[in-house]
């Protein structure tokens, strides 16, 4: 069984948040409505609502403990989610790899951050869960996501045409990973 890690930022505290902070979430994501639309999937009616986070939560935390995702909210000193970083689709064995998804509030963009944030995250996968392979993508036009992946060392291995579903169309998007350079 996995444990909740409780990790720490110069600037922020990353943790998995519980059904009890359904609010916490919920205000990120009212928030930064659209400011994450044009990246993310279309979101059914009751994602902005309290019984949905809980359940999400719910599932999240018990993910956590079952090793197959770590999904990771990052709160300033004030305790307000800023952002979040998500490691998805865990798999051991042979593969010891997952998907990165992450987001910051819009009010946060361009104070390094994000970068922050997934440095410490990346190193407790890579060295606390045995991870060898994050993988991340982006959309062409998300030069920004593009060049933080960059900065973080994720290398480009390719162009997925019509890989996800987003904001209600199919998008193309660059594959990216980083690999655990540590034995």
């Amino acid at each position: 069984m996995n444990q909740i890690p409780h990790l720490v930022t110069a600037r922020t505290r990353l943790t998995v948040l519980t059904p009890d902070h359904a609010d916490l979430i919920l205000d990120y994501y009212q928030r930064n409505r659209s400011h994450l639309e044009p990246w993310e999937p279309l979101r059914p009616a009751n994602f902005y609502t309290l019984p949905f986070w809980h359940q999400r939560l719910r599932d999240s935390y018990q993910q956590c403990f079952a090793g197959t995702a770590l999904n990771l909210a990052a709160l300033d000193e004030s305790g307000r989610m800023i952002a979040s970083c998500n490691f998805t689709n865990i798999i051991l064995g042979v593969f010891q790899a997952c998907h990165l998804g992450y987001s910051i509030d819009a009010t946060r963009q361009g104070e390094g951050l994000m970068q922050e944030i997934l440095t410490c995250a990346i190193d407790h996968l890579f060295q606390e869960r045995g991870l060898h392979r994050i993988m991340a993508c982006y959309m062409p036009r998300n030069e920004r996501s593009g060049r933080l992946l960059t900065r973080l060392g994720f290398e480009q291995e390719g162009r997925a045409r019509d890989y996800l579903m987003i904001n209600g169309r199919w998008e193309d998007h660059i594959l990216t990973s980083k690999l655990c350079t540590t034995p």
